[in-house]
């Protein structure tokens, strides 16, 4: 029988003298670097983060608990008001004076942004163009909309004053009118007088967004085309209109944003009246809660104005993707 042969793994550490090596176990003051340097980009953005929970996220939940609460001055401080579930909901629904304010700030944002943003259009249609003094009356613009709306507002106020406004003035010194019209204290014309202030606010805006995309659209596609002897129009329509759509779009979506949550220029200038003509979403939630003393229910109106904001806001991220998707 032969003898049994058994095999030696060779390690070539035992030739040297040397015991076999372990893999390197990292000390723990190691591991605590490593943590840091891996928890310092958070430390960055925690104040940040600090700043939107105490802020922003706080009394959003705040205000969604108070909605579903019957919360009065008597029991503001106490904060033992009574769960109602959607009850301030119901009533904010159904009264006549929600479903007025509802309409007229559809009416007022819609109205306002559809004017604006043609007006602006058409100015950035005019300014792309390079002629002397362009920059200087440009930038005349932008002093509307550097001005605080605090201040425009009692502008307005004074030129639409009936007695002694500089609309009334003009009117009646072209023949257009006889009688004084009080424009910001009449049904008829408050409302229409606030979109007018509110389309002189917006075009600055309207019109620096749409020539920044205007300048965007290379000039040799216009050139390529008026080659081939395509009319104004018709470079209009088929070269600027469609690479002109995402801005144009972006620009009405934000628009329509800061138009429907406008709360200073309506009430420092007709504070919703006269007789509600002009009361709007937010000057209705005002009313309710500051001097009403309903905070359940303004809570409620509040909240219905996030969701409106939400949705465009969404519908803004939505379009934004798309057109990336689309360029990509």
């Amino acid at each position: 029988m032969k003898p049994e042969t058994t095999f030696v793994k060779h390690d070539a550490s035992f030739e040297k003298g040397t015991a076999p090596t372990r893999a390197a176990v990292p000390s723990p003051k190691r591991r605590g670097a490593a943590a840091r340097r891996a928890l310092t980009p958070y430390l960055f953005v925690l104040p940040a983060l600090v700043y939107m929970a105490g802020l922003l996220a706080y009394p959003m939940v705040l205000n969604v608990l108070t909605s579903f609460k019957d919360v009065t001055a008597v029991n503001l401080l106490s904060g033992d008001g009574q769960w109602v579930g959607l009850e301030n909901y119901r009533q904010a629904l159904g009264d006549s004076q929600f479903v007025d304010a509802a309409v007229h700030s559809v009416v007022y944002a819609l109205a306002a942004v559809a004017l604006q943003l043609l007006i602006g259009l058409a100015l950035a249609l005019f300014y792309v163009r390079s002629f002397p003094g362009a920059t200087a009356t440009r930038s005349l613009y932008l002093i509307g909309y550097a001005i605080p709306i605090v201040v425009s507002a009692e502008v307005f106020r004074w030129l639409l004053d009936g007695r002694t406004g500089f609309v009334n003035w003009v009117f009646s010194l072209l023949g257009l009118q006889h009688e004084p019209v009080y424009w910001l204290a009449d049904r008829t014309w408050a409302l229409p007088a606030i979109i007018g202030i509110q389309v002189w606010l917006g075009i600055p805006f309207a019109m620096v967004t749409l020539l920044a995309g205007l300048t965007a659209i290379p000039h040799s596609l216009h050139e390529a085309a008026q080659i081939d002897g395509a009319t104004g129009w018709r470079r209009f329509r088929h070269i600027t209109v469609p690479l002109l759509r995402p801005t144009f779009l972006a620009a009405a979506i934000l628009s329509l944003i800061f138009t429907f949550k406008n709360f200073d220029l309506i009430w420092i200038a007709t504070q919703g009246g006269p007789a509600n003509a002009s009361e709007v979403l937010p000057t209705l939630a005002y009313k309710l809660v500051f001097l009403q003393f309903l905070f359940g229910k303004g809570a409620a109106v509040l909240n219905v104005i996030f969701l409106v904001l939400l949705v465009l806001s969404l519908l803004y991220l939505a379009a934004l993707r798309r057109e990336e998707d689309h360029a990509a």
